[in-house]
């Protein structure tokens, strides 16, 4: 028999003035690249709507792929092609979602509360009660009566396949399917300890970790019997709830340089509005009434009438499981739907959920009109772009697509309407093969991932973003952050060497003059660079065309020119970062050469030249087999009266670490002292006087002289890696010889304990190197932490006294 043949889309219409322009766009209207022109005859305008975050939970770094990617490719519209960008995106703020997570809480906390608990069930007769319900709806193979102690063998027996990474009982289920069926089994097993424990005590229910693991069993249950007592006309829970999340993901987009949309639109700030849009899609004869006062879009209507469905995706829309989901948990199943693909327009409330007055009666906006009816208000009958994540793509925006075209359609002949001209959809970011899901608990949130040990910064996310492109799949693995830190390094170093170039030059006289011809590599770089972003803002072919660009330039004579065009290069390179909003809020004709964490502030700067020639020539002095002397002292003292140094608050420290230097010179001077004393001198001035002030000098092969330069993220990584390394080394050592020996226990002593535990044992830590997960990312137990932070203590004191030896030592 002949395989069905896909789908195919509908045709696209192509805006005028179009055909042949430069920027193309990967279209999903279309599956291609088509070349993009606005709907404003001038060419200028272009209108851009973005779906937002339904907030009720803080966004992850999943949501940070979609929302930073948008953020690139609107810079690249806006600073690079020059166009007028309308942003607006809107905010869902009432969904099933939030109805469901804020009630869920509310009661938690009641349920937490002796004062205010509801019911008379014990917390371990409502504990066990949840748990077997919560293993009837989700891990429906295993009994429900099954006991708490019993879970372990039951969980081997029936989903031992799943968790060997195998189809379930011969079954074929998908990644994202295997990967939930474990997620409810990691909740169960949580909760069937917690419950254990919690027999036959009383204490166990003040204890923070038994709440913890009992939560996402008790919260659906508590739900289950009591959500529908509250009224449907305060909203309050819910909209707090709401509130409460969209700030915190407008300060996550803060965090992560994501500009402000021109327009923010909220669902609850739209009702009226949407109550009309529907009210007219059902005059236009594309909606209907069923008896519960809920109205649902006509896909066959909508169809008969020469309009086309499923632009996006038709071959998804079969698909049950993406239609119910698109619906939502709290939509009623109606059995008057003319089609089962029918979607809501307006959902009838029911007991216990927030509602509106309309003309149906009391309920709340579907999922889909609420982009259509905020979008039309703003853009109206047409837009340039319309974007999201490609999760979206069916049910959502396909749905969003049929809605608004019915809505605007009799304004046009043929019944067709184009409502979007280019929908672009940013690419899943995943773990280990799955997609990133709050659903699935397979998530780090943004605020996490920036402040944990070892995250990535609001840069360097950025830059991976770029490297990894927009539109297709992207997964953080440990070669891509290499990649990534490997590019932002060299950009550190170039523009480091740009700036110390301009600096020497202040004091040593202008530059040389080079050949025209020279520019060369410059040239051919823009013009890579443009031809990437051309070619549907690839993004990771313009990054490989900047990084080759400072490759090629230095590698004209094996260093960096010093001229007029290694700024110009420099200057590009960095508004070049700059519009790709690697640069703070830095504008992109700022004439200010680098980027942020490559300048030291002007103030700071004749100190540091003077200890850094200080240190130079000690290193002289040590390599030459000469020691420091007494004239040594003099010279550099006398030689200090030549300069006016500031003095103002801010240059008070660099002003301690020179005083401090000298003085350590003076106590050092005479001919007693080694090289490997003199150099050892020489890098603790590097390592712990400068470093302490975000100050590195970094040793130039082939150069008596330091570059002064600022500690960066790969500079501070790479001290942490080498101190772990140590550590881990002396902290084996130890073990490995027994306390016995003083050799050992000086050694011991030396263990900083911010490092001992940063080993392969464990897999996160907090701010003092106290590990919070084992090497599986499971959270220690209590006991365990409070071992190790005894351990952490005890070494303290030890390295505390240890340091105080050893400066004495030194300063002797």
């Amino acid at each position: 028999m002949a395989s069905q043949a896909r789908p195919q889309q509908p045709p696209w219409q192509s805006p005028p003035n179009a055909v042949g322009k430069s920027l193309h766009i990967y279209n999903s209207l279309t599956r291609s690249k088509t070349p993009f022109a606005p709907l404003d005859p001038l060419g200028r305008t272009v209108t851009w709507y973005a779906c937002g975050p339904t907030v009720y939970d803080d966004a992850h770094v999943g949501h940070a792929r979609n929302y930073v990617s948008t953020d690139i490719i609107r810079r690249i519209m806006r600073d690079y092609f020059k166009f007028d960008v309308k942003f607006v995106m809107n905010i869902t703020d009432v969904d099933d979602k939030i109805i469901i997570r804020a009630r869920q809480h509310y009661l938690f906390d009641e349920f937490m509360d002796p004062k205010r608990r509801r019911g008379t069930a014990t917390v371990e007769e409502t504990s066990v009660a949840a748990f077997e319900t919560y293993v009837a709806k989700n891990l429906k193979l295993i009994p429900r009566t099954v006991a708490p102690e019993e879970l372990p063998g039951q969980v081997q027996k029936y989903y031992g396949d799943v968790l060997n990474g195998e189809a379930l009982q011969e079954a074929k289920i998908s990644r994202d399917e295997e990967e939930k069926t474990k997620m409810h089994i990691g909740t169960m097993r949580a909760a069937a300890d917690a419950i254990r424990t919690l027999k036959g005590t009383s204490s166990a229910t003040e204890d923070e970790r038994f709440l913890g693991n009992v939560k996402d069993v008790i919260m659906p249950y508590l739900d289950s019997l009591y959500g529908s007592t509250f009224g449907a006309s305060d909203h309050t829970i819910s909209t707090k709830w709401a509130k409460k999340f969209e700030d915190r993901f407008m300060e996550d987009m803060q965090a992560l340089n994501v500009l402000e949309p021109d327009v923010v639109t909220r669902v609850t700030e739209y009702v009226e509005k949407i109550i009309a849009f529907i009210t007219q899609i059902r005059q236009r004869g594309f909606a209907y009434e069923t008896s519960d006062k809920s109205v649902y879009f006509d896909i066959k209507a909508f169809e008969d009438a020469r309009n086309s469905y499923a632009r996006l995706e038709p071959w998804s829309r079969n698909n049950t499981d993406l239609q119910a989901d698109g619906e939502g948990a709290l939509t009623k199943k109606s059995t008057e739907k003319r089609s089962s693909a029918d979607f809501a327009l307006w959902k009838s409330s029911k007991e216990g959920e927030p509602s509106w007055e309309s003309p149906w009666g009391l309920g709340r906006p579907g999922w889909h009109i609420e982009c259509s009816a905020m979008a039309s208000h703003e853009l109206g009958n047409q837009m340039d772009i319309h974007s999201g994540g490609i999760d979206l793509a069916f049910p959502h925006h396909d749905n969003e697509l049929a809605q608004s075209e019915a809505y605007w359609c009799d304004q046009h002949h043929g019944g067709q309407h184009q409502w979007v001209n280019y929908f672009i959809h940013m690419g899943h970011l995943s773990i280990q093969g799955a997609k990133m899901s709050k659903s699935l608990k397979n998530f780090i949130t943004i605020r996490q991932e920036l402040s944990r040990e070892g995250g990535l910064d609001s840069r360097a996310m950025r830059i991976i973003f770029l490297l990894g492109g927009w539109k297709d799949g992207i997964e953080i693995t440990e070669m891509l952050r290499k990649e990534a830190s490997a590019w932002e390094d060299k950009m550190n170093n170039f523009f480091i060497k740009v700036l110390n170039m301009n600096d020497t030059q202040a004091v040593n006289g202008s530059a040389k003059t080079v050949k025209a011809s020279d520019q060369t590599p410059l040239a051919r770089a823009k013009d890579k660079f443009h031809v990437a972003l051309t070619d549907s803002f690839n993004t990771p072919l313009a990054m490989r065309a900047m990084s080759e660009l400072i490759s090629e330039y230095i590698s004209l004579d094996g260093s960096l020119v010093v001229s007029e065009q290694t700024r110009e290069v420099a200057h590009w390179l960095t508004q070049m970062v700059n519009m790709f909003g690697l640069n703070g809020a830095a504008v992109v004709d700022s004439q200010t050469i680098g980027w942020s964490g490559v300048h030291i502030p002007d103030y700071a700067k004749p100190y540091l030249t003077l200890i850094s020639k200080v240190r130079d020539h000690i290193r002289q002095q040590a390599q030459t087999g000469k020691s420091v002397v007494v004239q040594d002292v003099t010279d550099i003292r006398d030689a200090l009266q030549d300069h006016t140094l500031p003095n103002t608050e801010e240059t008070a420290p660099y002003q301690t670490a020179l005083n401090s230097v000298l003085s350590l010179m003076t106590e050092i001077k005479g001919t007693d002292r080694t090289k490997e004393f003199l150099m050892s001198f020489a890098d603790r001035i590097r390592d712990q006087d400068l470093w302490e002030l975000g100050i590195y000098l970094e040793d130039q092969p082939g150069s008596p002289f330091a570059l002064i330069r600022p500690v960066t993220r790969e500079l501070r990584e790479a001290k942490i890696a080498e101190q772990a390394k140590k550590a881990k080394k002396s902290h084996g050592d130890v073990l490995s010889q027994g306390a016995a020996a003083p050799a050992v226990k000086e050694d011991k002593r030396a263990v900083d304990p911010c490092e001992m535990f940063r080993t392969d044992e464990y897999s996160a830590w907090d701010a003092d190197g106290l590990p919070l997960k084992d090497q599986a990312g499971n959270e220690l137990t209590k006991s365990k932490s409070k071992k190790l932070k005894k351990q952490w203590d005890h070494q303290k004191r030890l390295y505390d006294g240890w340091q105080a030896q050893h400066q004495q030592r030194q300063a002797s």
